[in-house]
């Protein structure tokens, strides 16, 4: 059996060792039976309020590394070929205890170019895929290769690298030019989950974020012996009178799960359940 992904791996890794698991938990409870199954997309349940969202950069959904690449037209095909890489690069920040702020970037490659993890790249042309709510630096953003600082040779390649204290800007360079560490290439597989998350998100309306009415809400399934195997998640926008928060419990119409290749029906916050008491912990409110 391939061992997991190490916990500091790349979050592609970590990713597909999780998809793997899911998989697999799917694959033994369809054989025992014995697993509830999550609310179909229509159908109602409880759910518990795990975050009020205020940014869409701030939400767990899909895989956000790549929103940006898509907002900017990246395809899958680009993705097959191997030409998007993902990267990272650090911006001052006095707020981070470490003083740098570090951003994750993606970099699409020339057709044919052959790029080795830990490259060293120029980016131009960068945009995010939303703008940052507070008016600072959005947390991930995308792309083109402007050219590879390995070809000023090793030593200034190494000099000139991302590392913790140095700024995306590298001395000399023109404005809107980053340069950037490659960690490798983005998965194909990622491309469908990605655009559906993208969309989900993209259907949020910015007065709803801004008044706190959208929810990252969640609930539990069980196995027969009461054991606990999966926990489906959507991201939902409550009715402009409901105020909740963090741990409250609702009546949701299920929708399209985060995380998933569902890009709708969106879910929706139905009511405040009264008498039904969050487990506490990290234990969620079970399904049904």
């Amino acid at each position: 059996m391939t061992p997991p992904a190490h916990p500091l791996a790349p979050p592609a890794a970590r990713a597909a060792d999780r998809l793997a698991a899911t998989a697999a938990l799917w694959v033994a409870c369809a054989a025992l039976a014995g697993c509830e199954t999550a609310p179909r997309a229509g159908g109602l349940t409880r759910a518990q309020v795990l975050d009020v969202v205020k940014d869409r950069h701030g939400v767990r959904d899909g895989h956000p590394e790549l929103y940006a690449a898509l907002r900017a037209g990246v395809t899958r095909r680009e993705l097959e070929e191997g030409r998007l890489f993902e990267g990272e690069c650090g911006l001052p920040d006095a707020a981070q205890a470490s003083g740098m702020r570090w951003l994750t970037v993606t970099v699409l490659a020339p057709a044919g170019l052959r790029l080795a993890s830990g490259s060293v790249v120029d980016v131009r042309g960068l945009r995010a895929a939303w703008p940052a709510v507070d008016g600072g630096a959005a947390p991930r953003w995308h792309g083109v290769y402007a050219g590879s600082a390995s070809a000023l040779g090793e030593a200034a390649a190494s000099a000139l690298s991302p590392r913790p204290g140095a700024p995306c800007q590298a001395p000399g360079a023109p404005p809107g030019q980053w340069r950037v560490k490659l960690r490798g290439p983005a998965p194909a597989w990622a491309f469908d989950f990605a655009q559906a998350g993208l969309r989900r998100l993209d259907a949020l309306r910015d007065s709803d974020l801004a008044a706190g009415r959208v929810l990252r809400l969640g609930c539990q399934l069980k196995v027969l012996d009461g054991g606990d195997w999966y926990a489906p998640v959507w991201v939902a926008t409550a009715p402009e009178a409901l105020r909740l928060r963090v741990g409250d419990v609702v009546r949701l119409r299920a929708g399209a799960e985060a995380g998933s290749k569902d890009p709708d029906p969106p879910a929706e916050v139905l009511e405040r359940l009264t008498g039904v008491a969050a487990p506490g912990g990290h234990a969620l409110v079970r399904c049904g």
